[in-house]
């Protein structure tokens, strides 16, 4: 009885702790979803970026690495990338790939930092 008799008479601070409570846990939850929506676009930036490495490595060129970081612009691979193999006229058919490992560092505000390596592959066959 007595729990019952104090609450109805002095609850003025309880707002403002439940609003702070309410606003950092809506803070962690939106600038999360920013900060994987700019991880997401990064990622699908470099897989093209491997994919259009892998594509001018099939038609035997040798400027593929150069290609990978035009289509990564406005970003830059964490790692150098590398081909599997060198196309030439006796592996036409055969399957060429061009990756590297990338980290990713992910950076939400009130949490502490984190970071990834994720691996970015693009394979095409030689042509």
């Amino acid at each position: 009885m007595f729990l019952l008799r104090g609450m109805g008479s002095d609850q003025r601070g309880t707002a403002v702790v439940e609003l702070a409570l309410v606003v950092s846990i809506l803070l962690i939850i939106v600038f999360g979803i920013i900060e994987f929506g700019r991880l997401f676009s990064r990622y699908q930036v470099f897989q093209g970026a491997a994919r259009e490495g892998a594509r001018v490595a099939a038609i035997r060129r040798t400027d593929w690495s150069a290609a990978v970081y035009d289509a990564a612009l406005p970003y830059t691979p964490s790692n150098p990338p590398t081909a599997s193999t060198t196309c030439t006229e006796s592996n036409i058919g055969d399957p060429v790939a061009v990756g590297w490992p990338q980290t990713f560092q992910i950076s939400i505000p009130l949490l502490p930092d984190f970071s990834t390596t994720v691996n970015i592959r693009g394979v095409f066959r030689c042509e």
